[in-house]
């Protein structure tokens, strides 16, 4: 059975500027992740939100991220064989989340 992850980051900074930020900052996370032999897609945004697509460990995971006013939103569903590894899953997931809303100069 496959698993769900939802993982809500709470921001101040505005819709536009988490946009913006994680624009700016998304070819250094895929970067990391690649090292980390993770391949990861994403589409363009489209209705304040983008889907992605990652291969980590011949498994693909799919998933959407969406930019609220207040927070930032990461949904992923995964195969069992990933699941298990969720909360490491989702506690690197906070720890990217934070260094793509970072202020201005941090990466």
């Amino acid at each position: 059975m496959p698993k769900h992850i939802t993982i809500s980051i709470p921001h101040d900074l505005g819709a536009e500027e988490v946009r913006r930020r994680l624009d700016r900052q998304t070819d250094w996370a895929l970067r990391r992740l690649e090292k980390e032999n993770i391949s990861v897609a994403m589409t363009d945004w489209s209705q304040g939100g983008r889907t992605f697509t990652a291969r980590a460990l011949g498994q693909d995971v799919s998933g959407k991220i969406v930019v609220a006013d207040d927070s930032l939103w990461l949904e992923a569903k995964m195969p069992w064989t990933i699941g298990v590894f969720a909360p490491a899953i989702e506690a690197v997931a906070k720890h990217y989340a934070a260094r793509l809303l970072a202020s201005e100069g941090v990466a």
